[in-house]
């Protein structure tokens, strides 16, 4: 491919170009200046072998045209396109903060990030595909920050129609085999490591090969890689053909395990198996959005302790008139604590006292904790009520004093720890000191 001419200091019609910003296989981009509207502008200026191409030309300024008609704050806007004689060219819509690959580059990117950018992403591929048009050529690089960290969605250059094989190849390359070939594998147009099957195969497309791309580009995302390397047709069609990659389910590390099933489901191989529509992927975005943490006060959590202490000390009432004696009564009071607090942790990820106040236990960073750490916070709160139930059985039984001493002094110190720990509600973050030991935030519901 031949060397890019430089445009700088060059005017096209009332469109300074100042300086290149960045190079692509089609061409260069400059910062420019709209010398009517008096601001900065972002113009793409194409290499003169493919300006040349009459095909070509008519294609570009089409695609323009089309891309122009997507008003949406997450598509980069179009707002001319034109040729002075064999420079042909389009102005768009400033981006200054950078690419999502690279804030990628700069280390690992958080998942709430993510998350908003893929939001942003799917958003404004709905409106494309409302007004009948696909990417097809979604990545990292053609996911523009603004100064606000605000993704936007650009490069059109390979758009087609929704649900059309038309524009699978560039017009210009049919005539003529010898003329460059920008981002295409073979006859399939497209960034490889982001392609799904159909359309590395050829084959007719629809929005779900976009939701494919948009799976593989988070995952790069989150990650630091795609799902394939592959950088030639023969190589991509050998990746899909051969057994899955592993799921970023499993694997998720610090990514939810619900945000992290939606990205494996766009990368579904079988179209059927993705999402069919954006309205289907956005949905489910958002049942896996981050949810706002809102530190519950101290008169909710001790209400929410209360309930299921309740358990315990109705349960220790109620058997009295059985005739057990107080520490088998002890013993089944407890153990019905105890499973009063698994059933709340297997069905609500929280003890049932915090479920009736609406109040929910996450992780500090957010995220839902384990069945076992919730059912075992559970249980570490209420241990004191087991030493106080044991006391008072010491006190209507025979033991010795040294036995009743050790047991008054464990109690004692319970009773410490959980007042020390009370007193930590008031703190900035308002945890506990069974917080601190299990990881956990007490947070107002906001499922």
């Amino acid at each position: 491919m031949s060397a890019l001419p430089s445009h700088s200091g060059r005017s096209l019609h009332h469109f300074r170009l100042d300086k290149g910003l960045a190079d692509g296989g089609m061409g260069r981009v400059y910062l420019g200046f709209d010398l009517a509207l008096q601001r900065a502008v972002a113009v793409k200026v194409i290499r003169p072998e493919f300006a040349l191409e009459e095909s070509f030309a008519a294609r570009f300024v089409r695609e323009a045209r089309a891309q122009a008609q997507i008003i949406h704050p997450n598509v980069v806007q179009v707002f001319y396109v034109g040729q002075e004689g064999d420079t042909l060219f389009m102005v768009m819509e400033l981006v200054e903060g950078g690419s999502l690959a690279e804030l990628a580059r700069r280390g690992p990117v958080d998942w709430r990030v993510a998350h908003r950018h893929f939001v942003a992403i799917a958003s404004g591929l709905k409106e494309a595909a409302r007004l009948g048009l696909m990417h097809r050529d979604l990545k990292p690089d053609n996911v523009l920050l603004d100064r606000f960290g605000e993704a936007h969605l650009a490069d059109f250059g390979l758009a087609a129609p929704v649900r059309s094989r038309e524009a699978v190849t560039l017009p210009a390359m049919a005539a003529n085999p010898a003329l460059p070939a920008l981002t295409q594998v073979g006859a399939v147009m497209g960034s490889p490591p982001y392609m799904s099957p159909e359309q590395a195969a050829g084959l007719a497309l629809d929005e779900r090969s976009d939701i494919y791309a948009l799976g593989a580009t988070f995952l790069e995302v989150l990650t630091g890689a795609p799902p394939t390397t592959a950088s030639t047709l023969v190589e991509l069609q050998a990746f899909h053909q051969g057994p899955p990659p592993p799921a970023l389910k499993p694997r998720r590390g610090p990514v939810p395990a619900a945000f992290a099933a939606v990205i494996d489901r766009c990368l579904a191989r079988d179209p059927a198996q993705r999402f069919q529509d954006y309205d289907a992927l956005l949905a489910a975005l958002d049942g896996a959005a981050p949810r706002p943490r809102i530190d519950a006060g101290a008169l909710p959590r001790a209400l929410a302790f209360g309930l299921d202490s309740a358990v315990f000390a109705g349960l220790l009432a109620g058997l009295a008139p059985a005739g057990l004696g107080l520490v088998p009564r002890v013993g089944v009071a407890f153990a019905g604590l105890l499973a009063w607090l698994g059933v709340g942790a297997l069905v609500a990820r929280a003890t049932p006292g915090l479920w009736m106040m609406r109040l929910a236990l996450s992780g500090p960073d957010g995220q839902e904790r384990s069945r076992a750490r919730v059912f075992a916070r559970g249980v570490a709160q209420h241990l004191w009520l087991l030493f106080g139930g044991l006391s008072l059985a010491a006190l209507y039984h025979s033991w010795s004093s040294a036995a009743q001493a050790g047991l008054f002094s464990g109690l004692a110190a319970a009773v410490g720890v959980s007042l020390v720990g009370a007193l930590a509600r008031f703190s900035a973050d308002r945890r506990t000191l069974v917080d601190r030991l299990f990881a956990t935030r007490v947070l107002v519901f906001v499922r």
